[in-house]
C-alpha cells in the first residue's frame, strides 16, 4: 500500500474508563473493524490526550464520540479548509439525563447543550446508535446516519444443559436501579415457588439489595466489573432478563443487552420497549414482555418447557454469529465517510506522511497497538488530567486537585489544559489563564473563563478584550455575545447590550420541530 492510500481514522472520546462496554461498542469493536479494511488505520484516544491536536491536523477522518468543547470549533474549521473530515456522534439523549447520571448538572445548563448541537451541526456528517436518536436529533445536519452497536466476534458458547437446575441473571450498572425495582417484587415472589430457579445479579450493592427478601441459597452475587468479566458472569445463566422502562432516555438506549445474551446462548427475556422490537423475533430468538405479570408467565413458561430454552438459545446465537458482527457492518461507516468527504473535494497534499504518524505515535507512552488499530491510553499526564478533573468535580478536595493540575503540567509543560482546569480552584485564575491563553491562543474557554473573572474583578474593559478575543478565534459561536452582552447590561449600557443580545440570537441553531 503506498503512503498516498493509507487512511488515518481517529476516534475521539470524553475520558472515560476503557473497560465499559460503552468504550468497547463505540469505539473499540469499530475501531478494530475499520483497522481490517485495507491501508485504513485508526487511532483511539480521549479528547484530554496530548496527542489530540497533532491528530485532529493530520488524521483523514475524526469521530468526536458526544464531546463538549468549544475549543473543537477552531481544529474543526482548520480541518474543512485542509479537505479533511469530521464526524460527531450523538450516542445518548443529553436532554433526558437521570439525576444520578454524572453528567446531569453538566448538561442542565442549556448553553452545554447548544454546545453539542453547535458542534453537531458544523461536523461533515452526525452518527447515531439508535434510530430514536435520529429520530429526536437527525435535524441538526443533514448528513447522518445510525450504525448500530455489533458484536466484535463470534463467541464460543459452551453447549448448555437445561435439563436441571435454572438460572435467571441480570448484570448491568447501578443507573438500573429503578428498572429491577420495578419487577423485583413480583420476581421474588415467583422465585420463592420454584426450588429449582435461581437468580444470579452483577450489579451494585442496593440493587442486590432489592432481593435480601430471598434465601441465601436462591441466589448469587458477582460484583461490577470489565466487560470481560461481565461475559464470564453471563455463562452462569439460562435466562437473561431486562427489564427497563419506558422512559426517553430509555428508549435511546441501544440493544446490546440482547446480542450479549444471544452471543453468550443466554435465552433473552426484554421489555417489549423501543431498544429490542427491531432486533428480536418474539418466541424464535428471545421473548418480548409488556408488563409484570407478562414477564412472569414467559418465565413459567421457559421453565416448565426446557426443550424451548434450548431451541431459542441457539436461534439467538446463530442470528447475532450470522447478522451482528460488526465486520459484517463495518462497510457501511466506510461508505458513509465516503459520501460525506465527497463535496469536500479530494485532500490537499499532505505534508507528513500518514503511515509515518501512526508509527511515531505506536512508541509513546500509553499506545497499545492491535495490528493497525491503535489505543493512546493514558500516559502520567492524563491520568493526573483526570485525577484532578475527578476531584474538582466532586467539589471537596480543591487542594488534591491542584496537586494534580501541578503534575500534569510538569510533565507536560506546552500544554494548556493543566492551566486551563486548575484556574477554577487558583487563588490567581487571571494569571493562571494568562499562561493558558499563551500557550493556546485559540483556547476559546481560556478567554471565556478569563472574561468572567475580569469581570468578578469589576475590570469592564478588560473583560470586553477577554469575550472579544473569544469571539474572533470563532465568530460563529454565540457565547462571547452573550457574556459581553450580559456585562454591558449590568454596567448600564442597555442599547449596546441588546446589539450583542441580537446578534447572538442570530447565531443560535434554530431547532426543527422534533428536536428537544
Amino acid at each position: 500500500m503506498k503512503n498516498k492510500d493509507t487512511l488515518i481514522i481517529a476516534l475521539i472520546d470524553v475520558p472515560q474508563d476503557i473497560t465499559t462496554g460503552d468504550y468497547f461498542y463505540r469505539t473499540y469493536s469499530p475501531g478494530m473493524a475499520l483497522a481490517r479494511e485495507e491501508g485504513v488505520h485508526v487511532i483511539a484516544l480521549s479528547n484530554i490526550h496530548h496527542a489530540k491536536l497533532d491528530i485532529m491536523e493530520r488524521a483523514d477522518i475524526v469521530v468526536l464520540n458526544d464531546i463538549c468543547d468549544p475549543d473543537l470549533l477552531p481544529l474543526i474549521r482548520k480541518r474543512k479548509e485542509k479537505g479533511l473530515l469530521t464526524i460527531f456522534e450523538i450516542a445518548d439523549d443529553m436532554n433526558a439525563l437521570q439525576p444520578w447520571n454524572p453528567v446531569y448538572e453538566f448538561y442542565q445548563n442549556r448553553e452545554n447543550i447548544s454546545l453539542i448541537y453547535r458542534l453537531a451541526r458544523y461536523c461533515d456528517g452526525l452518527q447515531f446508535s439508535v434510530n430514536e436518536l435520529m429520530r429526536l436529533y437527525g435535524g441538526l445536519n443533514d448528513n447522518n446516519r445510525v450504525f448500530a452497536n455489533q458484536i466484535l466476534s463470534p463467541h464460543p458458547v459452551e453447549p448448555r444443559s437445561f435439563e436441571n437446575e435454572l438460572i435467571i441473571g441480570w448484570g448491568g450498572s447501578h443507573g438500573h436501579l429503578e428498572d429491577i425495582a420495578s419487577i423485583s417484587n413480583q420476581l421474588i415472589e415467583w422465585l420463592l415457588l420454584k426450588p429449582d430457579v435461581k437468580i444470579h445479579l452483577m450489579s451494585s450493592r442496593p440493587i442486590w439489595d432489592l432481593f435480601k427478601e430471598l434465601p441465601d441459597n436462591k441466589k448469587r452475587y458477582y460484583p461490577p466489573g470489565s466487560l470481560q468479566d461481565y461475559y464470564r458472569f453471563l455463562a452462569s445463566i439460562h435466562i437473561g432478563i431486562a427489564p427497563i422502562r419506558d422512559t426517553p432516555f430509555n428508549r435511546c438506549r441501544s440493544d446490546v443487552k440482547f446480542l450479549e445474551y444471544a452471543v453468550s446462548g443466554v435465552v433473552p427475556v426484554l421489555a417489549d420497549l423501543e431498544p429490542y422490537r427491531s432486533s428480536v423475533v418474539n418466541g424464535k430468538t428471545g421473548f418480548l414482555y409488556k408488563n409484570d405479570s407478562d414477564l412472569i408467565n414467559i418465565l413459567e413458561l421457559l421453565e416448565n418447557n426446557r426443550q424451548t430454552l434450548l431451541n431459542i438459545s441457539g436461534s439467538a446465537s446463530d442470528y447475532v454469529n450470522s447478522q451482528r458482527l460488526q465486520l459484517r457492518h463495518i462497510s457501511e461507516r466506510m461508505a458513509f465517510y465516503g459520501y460525506s468527504a465527497r463535496p469536500l473535494g479530494q485532500l490537499k497534499e499532505r505534508h507528513t506522511d500518514p503511515a509515518a504518524l501512526f508509527d511515531r505515535l505506536c512508541t509513546i507512552e500509553g499506545a497499545v497497538r492491535h495490528g493497525r488499530f491503535l489505543e493512546l491510553s493514558s500516559s502520567g499526564f492524563e491520568k493526573a488530567l483526570y485525577a484532578g478533573l475527578a476531584l474538582l468535580q466532586g467539589g471537596s478536595e480543591r487542594q488534591s486537585a491542584n496537586d494534580y493540575f501541578k503534575r500534569a503540567s510538569e510533565l507536560r509543560p506546552q500544554n494548556y489544559l493543566p492551566f486551563l482546569y486548575s484556574s477554577r480552584i487558583s487563588e490567581d485564575p487571571v494569571s493562571v489563564l494568562a499562561k493558558a491563553i499563551k500557550l493556546a491562543p485559540l483556547s476559546i474557554m481560556a478567554n471565556i473563563l478569563m472574561g468572567e473573572e475580569l469581570a468578578r474583578q469589576g475590570k469592564v474593559i478588560e473583560t470586553l478584550n477577554a469575550f472579544n478575543n473569544a469571539l474572533s478565534v470563532f465568530p460563529g459561536y454565540e457565547i462571547p455575545l452573550i457574556r459581553a452582552g450580559r456585562l454591558l447590561k449590568d454596567t448600564g449600557r442597555h442599547e449596546q447590550a441588546e446589539q450583542l443580545f441580537k446578534r447572538a440570537s442570530d447565531l443560535q441553531i434554530t431547532l426543527s420541530h422534533n428536536l428537544p
